[in-house]
């Protein structure tokens, strides 16, 4: 069931926007709810989670404790997801008691690597060539094909690198498979770019919508290092690519926010990467570099008010904190032109996003 609001959602004590995941971007979404004037309700299993100082209230639970969830759905006027893979079951138990938005359609495609290809493919893009593998007679097939290289990608549940091997002539593919568990993989072609960028489109459910500018991000290791906005592309590819993102988001029913992953190759071509239908870290520089960050514009949309395109205010470079930082943060506080966000994190780990730093640069 998709289920929008008719009206829009203006803030009183009894309209509660509800949030699952209590993460970084679920504290920062509670954060521009409260600026707005939302009281918010977060919804997440218990563990190290910062957003649980910034909302109103919280109810701890697992994704599939359909009591604990029924009754959340039933203390917030709206509810959206920090996070693509929550199981899409969830979105549906709560979608029959409140509006969820992004809706469970949108999370499914993004979940799924071979249905999110297929979509992007029906949109318009041009997407790596790629091979659903389902055993490895599958995968040993498909490598021939590929001339024994590519990527292996769990097809579902996979982020920041995590999920992927890269393989080669020389590789045990045996091994491999059952290194990632033996689950349905997507076999990718390994492509050569220059950059990759990300674009994010949101839609508001009185049906208005926009884009943030464009974002050029570079990856370490599969997790994003740092991120440049706004890119500068061609005015002709930026329109092209604007049209396929607002077919993608139609072709998925999309209302909220809605921010892809692209390739430019060698040869100037743009080649669909994923999808990720949440605030996306390669718009954190919005948080200064626009008058609505990404965060205010994702409660807009929940809230039915009014969006319209968003533009920057200079250059602006975003470089994420991972694992230890404080030698970082040493350095940088020489600089009050650096604005410093730390999540607030109680667990320090290798990979683990522990905050992020904004500077404008022109």
């Amino acid at each position: 069931m998709i289920n929008q609001p008719r009206n829009r959602i203006l803030p009183n004590k009894n309209n509660i926007l509800g949030i699952l995941g209590g993460g970084q971007l679920g504290k920062m979404i509670a954060m521009s709810a409260t600026k707005a004037g939302y009281k918010t309700h977060l919804y997440c299993p218990k563990g190290d989670n910062p957003a649980e100082t910034v909302v109103n209230s919280f109810t701890h639970g697992e994704w599939d404790d359909f009591d604990k969830l029924v009754e959340f759905s039933n203390n917030v006027v709206c509810a959206t997801s920090e996070f693509e893979n929550i199981p899409s079951k969830t979105l549906e138990l709560l979608a029959n008691k409140t509006s969820v938005i992004p809706n469970s359609k949108v999370f499914r495609s993004a979940q799924i690597r071979s249905k999110e290809k297929e979509i992007a493919e029906k949109s318009g893009f041009k997407t790596p060539k790629w091979y659903l593998i389902k055993n490895t007679d599958d995968l040993i097939s498909a490598s021939k094909l590929m001339e024994n290289g590519g990527i292996l990608k769990t097809n579902s549940l996979g982020y920041d690198g995590k999920g992927q091997v890269r393989i080669n002539k020389h590789s045990n593919l045996f091994e491999i498979w059952e290194n990632l568990g033996s689950v349905e993989c997507v076999l990718e072609e390994i492509l050569e770019f220059k950059r990759e960028i990300s674009i994010m489109y949101f839609k508001s459910t009185d049906n208005s919508d926009g884009f943030f500018p464009i974002s050029q991000n570079h990856h370490e290791n599969g997790i994003l290092r740092k991120t440049i906005a706004p890119a500068i592309l061609n005015i002709d590819d930026e329109r092209d690519l604007r049209l396929k993102t607002k077919k993608l988001s139609e072709n998925l029913g999309l209302y909220g926010i809605l921010a892809v992953e692209l390739f430019e190759l060698l040869d100037g071509s743009i080649v669909f990467n994923e999808i990720a239908p949440r605030p996306h870290n390669s718009f954190h520089w919005t948080l200064n570099g626009c008058d609505n960050s990404q965060f205010d514009i994702l409660i807009r949309t929940m809230c039915g008010l009014p969006v319209k395109d968003v533009k920057s205010n200079g250059k602006w470079e975003m470089t994420n904190l991972i694992g230890q930082y404080e030698n970082i943060i040493s350095e940088t506080s020489k600089d009050q032109d650096y604005i410093l966000y730390l999540y607030g994190k109680h667990e320090t780990k290798p990979g683990r996003k522990m905050g992020h730093l904004n500077k404008q640069i022109s």
